[in-house]
């Protein structure tokens, strides 16, 4: 079920719609901030459910008290046109009104908006509110009323609320893009890369861009932000709906947007790759030039080719920037732009051919280096076959030797002692021998493999049980986990013993006493085979895991207990010539080998 919705979820097709529902939700959110402005629906109506308390309101009462005051005030004749309200002011000099009644009481009966100055104190309608008045003009020798009919309130209350409405239902509707738009842009996040079937990371054509010019793709939509409040048509409009200039705006507004967030997208997903694939800082061009510097610099250090190299390539780049300049400089003069341009042409050539020859000699220092280090590697691989095959025959007959040594009867007990110890010393001579053999055979390739289907299982179990004795004799306890089926695998079992061999002897040697071995046998679901072998070491593992399979190297520095220094290195030689990956891994004093194979399903009869 699993895998079946993840491979829904990275279906190209859910994606594609995903992005067309982003790109729908982001334009329609745009859309209707436009719609906003373009119809003047104020926020506040969101919050306050009366007109005459607004702040809108209250802007335009103070602006018909200073009008109506610089109106006063004002020796020229001047008149107010399209009042929403009406007035009386008057001094000591003259008496101004746009009303025809000059009464106090007929503007009392504006009770939402009301307002009135008579000596130095101003006062206000039974229900209007006093606190949108920031102050009428202090001066005692006038006297002002302006009165906002009730009919225009009622108007203006049924327009607040349609607003409200307009507006709580829009800004739900905003939210609600934003939310989703948000989710399935962070579903494209964490889907981008990955295809249906795989896990590996899938890179497109324009991940290869450099980063710093995919931050281009970013740039319309700062255009489109800046340049959108100048391009929103502010025509005249009846109630809230729009007219048909602001109708097309709308359309071309909603083409644009919608443009711009798939550039804007395509941007940002590249990016997003580029970060799970590592390659994000990698990509730029900041870490491509630094990089180019810091390699010059090591190589001016160690190689004289590349030096010259280098050296020819700033000569290159400056000569060739003072030739184009000239080239431009006269290139209303035919005659010296050709001339100038041959020479760039030649220079490049120039610069091709010498380039060309440094490459040569460096691929041909470092085709000699390789070839070197193979021969130098062969060399000593024949060395030890070679001395290796040698010792085995003198060494075969001072076996023989001793063997026929031990067996006389008149041996003194001092020399039955000696003899014991020449036993004792020439088997682990013999053994470093074989070892040396077997190694030099299993890295050189030249070995004979029988590969054949066993069963790991069984071949652990074997192994323990022929070591049973030097079990015993450490007086360490093994503890076995493993499975109840058989774990095929293909592989040479003669081999494969030696190396288990080889590292259950290891752990015998080296592990601290009183602790247990671990062997422990997992099959994956994937078809491999693991054998973790885990110990507890006796002794300071102040080395790395690569050093101690290094030949002849061995954990005990001070080389207290019996060992050549090649079981390990054997192991994993023997295990890779097998098929297999060989680990060594160490925490602490955690002592940890690795083994992994492929398994293989054998037919049911």
């Amino acid at each position: 079920m699993d895998t079946k919705l993840k491979n829904i979820s990275r279906s190209p097709l859910t994606k594609s719609i995903a992005s067309i529902l982003i790109i729908i939700l982001i334009s329609m959110m745009i859309l209707q901030l436009v719609y906003i402005d373009y119809t003047n629906l104020e926020i506040e109506s969101i919050f306050i459910t009366e007109y005459k308390n607004s702040k809108i309101f209250a802007d335009e009462v103070n602006k018909a008290i200073h009008d109506t005051y610089k109106l006063l005030k004002s020796e020229t004749s001047i008149r107010l046109k399209d009042l929403n309200y009406i007035y009386l002011v008057s001094d000591n000099n003259k008496s101004l009104t746009n009303s025809v009644y000059h009464g106090k009481e007929v503007y009392e009966e504006n009770k939402d908006g009301f307002f009135s100055y008579e000596n130095g104190i101003y006062t206000v309608g039974e229900t209007t509110n006093s606190s949108l008045i920031n102050g009428f003009p202090e001066d005692e020798q006038y006297i002002m009323y302006i009165a906002f009919p009730d009919r225009f309130m009622k108007e203006q209350q049924k327009l607040w609320n349609e607003a409200g409405q307009i507006l709580t239902k829009i800004i739900l509707w905003i939210i609600l893009c934003l939310v989703l738009s948000s989710l399935l842009l962070f579903y494209l996040i964490s889907v981008t890369g990955r295809k249906v079937g795989t896990d590996k990371l899938c890179t497109l054509w324009i991940d290869n861009v450099y980063t710093e010019v995919l931050f281009l793709g970013f740039t319309p939509s700062m255009v489109w932000i800046s340049f959108l409040p100048q391009i929103v048509s502010h025509e005249e409009y009846i109630g809230y709906s729009l007219n048909h200039i602001q109708m097309k705006s709308m359309y071309l507004i909603g083409v644009i947007t919608a443009l711009t967030i798939i550039i804007c997208g395509i941007s940002l997903l590249s990016w997003i790759r580029k970060i799970k694939s590592g390659r994000f800082i990698k990509d730029s061009i900041c870490h491509k030039i630094i990089e180019k510097v810091n390699m010059n610099i090591v190589n001016l250090k160690s190689y004289s080719l590349t030096k010259s190299l280098y050296q020819r390539q700033i000569v290159f780049i400056i000569t060739s920037g003072i030739l184009i300049l000239f080239i431009f400089l006269f290139i209303s003069m035919p005659l010296l732009m050709i001339t100038f341009l041959t020479i760039q042409m030649l220079f490049i050539y120039w610069y091709i051919r010498c380039n060309n020859k440094t490459f040569d000699e460096i691929n041909k220092g470092f085709n000699e280096s390789i070839e070197e280090q193979m021969r130098s590697e062969r060399m000593k691989l024949d060395l030890i076959t070679n001395v290796s095959h040698d010792l085995k025959t003198p060494l075969t007959s001072i076996i023989s030797y001793i063997d026929l040594l031990s067996k006389e009867e008149n041996l003194s007990r001092d020399a039955r002692e000696h003899v014991n110890i020449l036993i004792e010393k020439s088997d682990r001579l013999k053994n470093i021998v074989i070892d040396l053999f077997d190694l030099a055979k299993s890295t050189s390739g030249d070995i004979n493999l029988e590969l054949e289907i066993i069963d790991l299982k069984k071949l652990i179990e074997q192994t323990l049980g022929d070591m049973e004795d030097d079990i015993e004799r450490t007086g360490l306890q093994i503890k076995t986990i493993l499975p109840e089926k058989p774990v095929n695998i293909v592989a040479d079992g003669k081999r494969l013993y030696r190396v288990f061999q080889n590292i259950i002897d290891n752990a015998l040697k080296y592990s601290l006493k009183g602790t247990r071995i671990f062997i422990e046998l997992l099959v994956e679901d994937d078809g491999k085979a693991f054998v973790n072998i885990k110990n507890i070491a006796g002794y300071e593992m102040n080395f790395a895991s690569k050093e101690i399979l290094q030949r002849f190297s061995r954990g005990d520095q001070s080389r207290t207990t019996e060992g050549s220094g090649l079981g390990l290195s054997i192991a994993e030689s023997f295990t890779n010539v097998c098929g297999g990956n060989f680990k060594i891994d160490i925490d602490g004093d955690m002592f940890k080998v690795i083994i992994s194979f492929e398994t293989v399903q054998l037919a049911e009869v």
